[in-house]
């Protein structure tokens, strides 16, 4: 088996989600055989090289850290081992810190200046029958001292302790990219270890890539045009991107490219790319960041404009199109939870411009290509209101393209509802708290 331990982002089912479209789309036989809510483990059917890693990871939105699983133990052991309550079974910590991986990490650590850290990632937040933290503590002296043993010249571990910068009342024990990134961590002998828990296995993984949040800062502050009323994160670019099944050398259209912060995200995986807007500014301005970001990068961008109405897209756009993704208008934004009478006008105006957009989409998309969207979903004073997708499509000629196919994944998790994965999904959800217009994320194919 090749497996590899990827760690999600805060909506874990999208990241999955958007992982097996990735993933699939190379033509790579994989499973998801298991899984928490920070953590999918993939078997792959073929080996991949570094390369072939670090553009996988490069392309995702939804995973900051990507390793190779080198070791697993039965999750009772370590339940035994870092007991919450009851009295610890010292076999089970024997067992542990053995660490017979330790070799495929560090095969030979005579006279080497090495440091590394252990980052642990829990099955779910909350309550729980294993110390984490203890755990954490003790595997990151238990390697030093090991190191030290082999005749390691010195050793040093780093470790991440604090509240989570996101959740403020829960804690975290996993080094932030940004710390690898600064200590050198993914550079020999220097290393990451991932510590995974699922709900059968701890998971031990060397981390391989990580998720660049430098370099997304830079671009975001640093581009000539930036307009924080319209402009969409680009980790759910790139998200949009995978959805829609796009790949470099493929010609990306965005219908409603706003900042052009999606243009930007494809050209950096090697895509051409074209976006339309009915606002001159935001052609403009998006103009101006693709230009820059070509300077900046050191590299060519294939890309055209254009000033339009995303409702006649077959006579804006000339060519085929490889694949389409895009955040369109999501209608009002509101302060408050608004009526829900009041919402059901705006639903229908955004159905019939979704249906319209799509219309002309079809003409223009790639006949095995793919549309990938979000749509409002709207929190008001009776509940959510939202698109109805079946209507939103009708005479479109495009179908619901399935998120989470059940042929790829083994790892369901019956028994908890807070790890269960539904397959075979219309849509999946993208909320951000107090915000009362929240997105699902939907792809689409001819």
């Amino acid at each position: 088996m090749n497996e590899y331990a990827f760690v999600l982002g805060s909506n874990w089912l999208l990241s999955i989600a958007e992982l097996l479209a990735h993933v699939q789309d190379r033509g790579l036989g994989v499973t998801l055989v298991d899984h928490s809510r920070h953590i999918a483990i993939l078997d792959v059917k073929e080996k991949l090289d570094n390369n072939q890693i670090v553009d996988i990871q490069s392309s995702l939105g939804g995973c900051y850290k990507t390793g190779r699983v080198i070791y697993r133990y039965d999750i009772d052991v370590v339940r035994n081992a870092f007991p919450v309550d009851g009295k610890l079974t010292k076999e089970d910590r024997d067992e542990l810190i053995k660490m017979p991986w330790l070799p495929r990490v560090w095969q030979n650590p005579r006279a080497k200046k090495i440091k590394f850290g252990v980052s642990t990632y829990p099955e779910f937040d909350g309550r729980s029958a294993i110390q984490y933290r203890r755990f954490t503590r003790t595997m990151d002296e238990q390697i030093k001292s090991a190191l030290i043993e082999k005749g390691a010249r010195k050793v040093d571990y780093f470790a991440y302790d604090k509240p989570d910068k996101r959740v403020t009342e829960r804690m975290n024990l996993a080094l932030w990219p940004k710390s690898i990134a600064e200590n050198n961590l993914l550079f020999p002998p220097n290393s990451e270890i991932l510590a995974a828990f699922t709900a059968k296995y701890l998971y031990f993984a060397r981390t391989l890539v990580v998720y660049d949040s430098a370099l997304q800062q830079y671009r975001d502050e640093s581009r000539p045009y930036i307009s924080s009323e319209i402009s969409t994160s680009p980790k759910i670019c790139r998200t949009l991107l995978n959805l829609a099944g796009a790949r470099p050398g493929d010609t990306v259209l965005d219908p409603f490219c706003g900042t052009g912060t999606l243009l930007m995200e494809a050209a950096m995986l090697g895509m051409k790319v074209i976006g339309v807007d009915i606002e001159s500014n935001q052609v403009q301005g998006t103009k101006s960041n693709l230009i820059w970001f070509g300077k900046d990068a050191g590299q060519r961008v294939d890309f055209e404009v254009i000033r339009g109405d995303a409702r006649e897209l077959s006579k804006l756009v000339k060519k085929r199109v490889d694949a389409i993704a895009f955040e369109p208008s999501l209608g009002p934004i509101y302060s408050k939870p608004p009526k829900r009478g009041d919402v059901e006008a705006s639903v229908r105006e955004l159905t019939e411009l979704y249906r319209t957009v799509l219309t002309q989409a079809a003409e223009i998309l790639h006949p095995e290509g793919r549309v990938a969207m979000t749509i409002p979903v709207i929190v008001t004073d009776g509940g959510t209101t939202s698109i109805e997708v079946r209507e939103m499509l009708k005479g479109t000629g495009f179908e619901v393209y399935k998120l989470l196919p059940s042929g790829l994944i083994q790892s369901r998790s019956e028994g908890d509802k807070r790890l269960r994965i539904n397959p075979d999904r219309d849509l999946l959800p993208e909320r951000k708290r107090g915000q009362f217009v929240q997105r699902a994320l939907i792809a689409l194919t001819k």
